[in-house]
C-alpha cells in the first residue's frame, strides 16, 4: 500500500506530553465493510493528545463565525488543519497516512478537516465534505453511535461498530456520506472529518 509522501516522512513529533510516534507500529486497517470499502484504524495513543484538542476546540467554539450551529443544530468548526497545535498537526498527518494507505496511492491531498460537536438532542442529518474522493472521520469524544450511507439516502445504510470508542478513524469513499441520530447521551459526540481530494 501506498504509505510515503513528503506529509509522511516525520517519524516523531513533538507534543504536549512529550514525543510521539506519528504512525505507530503495527497498526492495522480494519475492513469493517468491504462493499462498500468501509476501513477502521484504533489509535491506542489518544490519552496522550485529545486533551489538548479538546482545549483548542473549546476556544474555536467561542468563534461564532467558525462554529456557527448546523441542521440539526450540531456545531460544525471549520479548518481543523489550520489549528496552531501539534496535536492537530498529529491528527492532520495520521489522516493523510491513513487515507493514502487505504487508497493505495500517494497522489492524495488533504481538501478539507472540520470538527463537527453533536450535544444532547442534537443530530446530523447528513454530512459530506465537498468535492472530495474519500472522507476521514475521526473520533473524538462521544459514545453515541453513528452510520455511514449511500448519498442517495435511500440504502446502503452501516453503522459502525458496537465498540467504536475515542482514538478511532474510519475511511470512506466519497459517495457515502455520515449521518448521526439524536444524541441521547450527556457526552457530546465529537469528529474530526476530513476530506480529501486526488492529485493530478
Amino acid at each position: 500500500m501506498g504509505t510515503g509522501g513528503p506529509d509522511t516522512v516525520t517519524q516523531t513529533m513533538q507534543i504536549d506530553t512529550g514525543e510521539i510516534t506519528v504512525w505507530p507500529e503495527n497498526l492495522a486497517i480494519d475492513l469493517v465493510h468491504t462493499s462498500p470499502t468501509i476501513g477502521r484504524i484504533r489509535f491506542l495513543d489518544q490519552a496522550r493528545y485529545h486533551e489538548a484538542l479538546f482545549e483548542a476546540l473549546a476556544e474555536a467554539e467561542e468563534d461564532r463565525s467558525r462554529s456557527a450551529p448546523r441542521a440539526g443544530g450540531h456545531a460544525r468548526i471549520e479548518e481543523f488543519d489550520a489549528w496552531d497545535t501539534p496535536e492537530a498537526e498529529l491528527l492532520r498527518l495520521r489522516a493523510v497516512k491513513f487515507c493514502r494507505a487505504l487508497m493505495n496511492t500517494d497522489a492524495i491531498a488533504l481538501q478539507t478537516a472540520d470538527v463537527l460537536v453533536v450535544r444532547r438532542g442534537q443530530q446530523i442529518p447528513a454530512y459530506q465534505p465537498e468535492r472530495c474522493v474519500a472522507s476521514l472521520t475521526y473520533v473524538l469524544s462521544g459514545d453515541t453511535r453513528f452510520l455511514f450511507q449511500h448519498s442517495s439516502l435511500g440504502q446502503h445504510r452501516f453503522l459502525v461498530p458496537e465498540d467504536t470508542r475515542p482514538g478511532d478513524c474510519f475511511a470512506a469513499p466519497n459517495d457515502m456520506v455520515l449521518s448521526v441520530p439524536p444524541v441521547a447521551s450527556q457526552v457530546p459526540l465529537m469528529l474530526v472529518s476530513f476530506g480529501f481530494r486526488r492529485l493530478p
